[in-house]
């Protein structure tokens, strides 16, 4: 069919050859363009991945059974059944991700078949740009864990479930709306690249989890969780619905500006105030046994918390507290809070109950100082701690960076990205954000003036500055996919290894580790757990020492003592 046929069989390409490679194979029969399609998918995918390697060249063979199903009465003269396939890995390299995200619109949930259509000359198309561009993509909207689940599983179980016949119809579709054929007018013309539409995708796939911690307090961990969630909507992957936000342990309860956003931006699921408060008096409360919870029962709220919000989302943000220690003195530091926050997953060959249920710790994303020497030092001694403690760093962003003098954004920027790539290649500085004077009096804004509508308004037009400057300045996609990265190299490497049996931990096995990493203040003040769970603070509860106080009573003894924190 192709002039050039054999330099595309069937088999892995990198992505930029598959982005190219449409644009230079001549069309058939001098009216229709050449079309490739191709299976985008990423080293978190699992399974998907292990079935590529295994079977080297060769795609999953339900793809070519759905292709020969699909009756399509085509004024072309391409036959969808004669196309080559092709397969390429997302995250390959930092060009491939820009290729993939950028000119091939990879959607948001992974594994993802793709049309690409050589528009050059094509008289299909109206669009002065489409022509220009060369390059027309057109999705198969049956992706994610719904496209995986059916390639790697058996012909006998998928016909039994019916999903051959789906795939195939969804081939068909977007072969119709790539040619605009058969097609109603919201579906006539085929996705430009840098699209803003947003596809009917499935939400089976688990939701991809981010921890933003910070290498000391008021470093701006809380606007980079607000810049995070307004790049995700701004990019048109992701509606209000598929995002959610959560500060699961805090020592601030005032309304924050993210807070306001995500209301303003009907992201409703968002909790500013999580299960964990550090309120006063709490510190030396808790080690006394007057609290009336242990260390296993608030890592456990926060983890029911997450996983409740997770819940048919694509994405969840989730906001550290202070540095990464913060909370080690009641076993609830921000790498506790990590760990026990993950995706949970069963090892194999084990059966699928909590008893057996594993976490994959929650990556996270460093939110770093100004500067050069003092910032990288600053993020290596703070890596530190969660890589310690067996929870992934995937990188940095630099916040609040002048843009004049010595210390400028260009200067650091061009520095770090050095130390990195020399030192440092499995990480990187995703991002380096220029400090905008306007955002610093935001936060009070909110919490002094939230009921004045006039003070508020002036806020959120704050808010979408900093993310019209946060996007330009922060590579977004790569955040996330390297999120998905970590998350499944984690969850590989505990199924794969073969000392399974003596490394299992369960969610309690690991509030259990963190409190025996504070031997020392659980053999001083041993805490019992109550039987009923966490009671009112409107009662009084049973502990080791025969009771226990209400936060109020806490909070009351502590300032009458002049405590001015927890």
């Amino acid at each position: 069919m192709f002039s050039d046929m054999n330099s595309l069989c069937c088999g892995k390409y990198h992505a930029s050859k598959l982005a190219n490679y449409p644009l230079h194979i001549e069309k058939n029969n001098g009216n229709t363009p050449p079309v490739v399609l191709a299976l985008l998918y990423g080293s978190w995918t699992v399974k998907l991945s292990k079935r590529l390697e295994d079977e080297k060249d060769t795609l999953p063979s339900k793809i070519y059974d759905a292709l020969e199903t699909c009756n399509v009465d085509a004024t072309s003269a391409t036959d969808i059944r004669n196309i080559p396939c092709v397969y390429t890995k997302v995250d390959e390299d930092d060009e491939s991700v820009d290729i993939c995200v950028n000119k091939l619109e990879c959607p948001s949930e992974l594994p993802a078949l793709v049309f690409l259509c050589n528009t050059t000359s094509t008289s299909t198309t109206s669009s002065d740009e489409l022509k220009s561009q060369g390059l027309r993509v057109e999705h198969v909207e049956f992706n994610g864990s719904t496209l995986e689940n059916l390639l790697t599983k058996s012909t006998t179980t998928v016909a039994k479930e019916g999903e051959c016949d789906k795939f195939g119809r969804s081939i068909r579709d977007a072969w119709l709306r790539l040619f605009g054929i058969q097609c109603s007018p919201k579906q006539n013309v085929s996705r430009h690249i840098h699209s803003n539409n947003i596809s009917n995708r499935n939400n089976n796939e688990p939701a991809t989890r981010l921890f933003i911690a910070g290498d000391r307090s008021q470093v701006g961990k809380s606007s980079i969780c607000l810049g995070l969630l307004g790049a995700l909507l701004n990019s048109g992957k992701y509606k209000p619905t598929d995002l959610a936000y959560i500060k699961p342990a805090t020592q601030c309860e005032q309304t924050q500006l993210v807070e306001e956003y995500c209301k303003h931006k009907g992201i409703t699921d968002c909790v500013a105030v999580g299960p964990i408060v550090y309120y006063k008096g709490f510190t030396r409360a808790f080690l006394k046994s007057e609290t009336g919870e242990t260390s296993e029962q608030l890592l456990q709220k926060a983890s029911d918390a997450v996983d409740k919000l997770a819940l048919n989302k694509k994405v969840i943000i989730i906001d550290g507290v202070g540095y990464p220690a913060v909370g080690s003195i009641t076993g609830t530091d921000n790498a506790s809070v990590a760990k026990v926050c993950g995706q949970s997953f069963s090892l194999p060959n084990t059966a699928t109950t909590a008893a057996n249920e594993e976490r994959s710790p929650v990556p996270v994303l460093l939110v770093g100082k100004s500067g050069v020497g003092d910032a990288v030092d600053s993020f290596n001694i703070n890596a530190t701690y969660f890589i310690h403690r067996d929870v992934p760093v995937i990188g940095t962003v630099f916040n609040k960076l002048s843009l004049d003098g010595f210390y400028s954004l260009s200067n650091c920027k061009e520095a770090i990205d050095m130390y990195f790539h020399q030192s440092q290649p499995d990480r990187q500085a995703f991002g380096y954000i220029p400090e905008i004077s306007s955002l610093k009096n935001a936060r009070e804004h909110v919490a002094n003036n939230s009921s004045k509508e006039d003070q508020l308004k002036e806020a959120l037009n704050v808010a979408d500055t900093f993310v019209a400057e946060f996007s330009k300045h922060v590579n977004v996609d790569k955040i996330i996919i390297a999120a998905k990265k970590a998350t499944a190299k984690y969850i590989e490497e505990r199924t794969t290894t073969t000392n399974s049996t003596s490394q299992t931990t369960t969610l309690k096995r690991s509030a259990e580790e963190i409190q025996s990493s504070s031997s020392s203040v659980s053999a001083k003040h041993p805490r019992t757990t109550a039987d009923s769970g966490y009671k009112s603070n409107n009662s009084m509860n049973t502990s080791s020492n025969g009771f226990s106080l209400t936060r109020e009573q806490i909070e009351a003894l502590a300032s009458s003592a002049g405590a001015a924190g927890g």
